[in-house]
């Protein structure tokens, strides 16, 4: 029996969000809960080649974006998380046909403002590094 990367990551505790807007254009993304923190992934594809044959760097970062996002809203509770700044350092390539992956760090936490950081693995290899600030907003009632 052939497995695909989808029922591997599925098995693995692995959920997809295929995502809304944006996001579900580009692919949507994966997203794992453990004992580490919380994860998230996307497999790449031929639809985020770039003219190199690899991924484009633009597609990196909307994912960076969108897990720096997400995270910070996970983390502190706010119902809403607005990008600030996002820096990139790209370290390497990453191929297609892979399973890239990034683990959040919050690095400081206010009630307003989330400042964090975190690298693009592709098989444990750097990708991309990446620090930014969400402006943090809760809903009024």
């Amino acid at each position: 029996m052939n497995f695909t990367m989808e029922d591997f990551l599925t098995r693995n505790g692995w959920v997809f969000d295929p995502a809304d807007g944006f996001i579900g254009h580009i692919g949507g993304y994966w997203r794992l809960t453990d004992q580490r923190g919380e994860h998230y992934g996307f497999i790449t594809r031929e639809m985020h080649a770039n003219r190199n044959g690899v991924v484009h760097g633009g597609m990196i970062m909307s994912f960076v974006d969108r897990a720096f996002g997400l995270h910070s809203r996970l983390a502190s509770g706010s119902d809403k998380a607005a990008t600030v700044s996002l820096s990139h350092q790209f370290v390497a390539p990453l191929p297609l046909g892979k399973f890239a992956t990034i683990s959040p760090r919050i690095v400081k936490l206010t009630p307003r403002m989330s400042f964090i950081e975190g690298t693009v693995l592709c098989e444990d290899q750097p990708i991309v590094q990446a620090q930014g600030v969400w402006r943090l907003a809760r809903r009024t009632t």
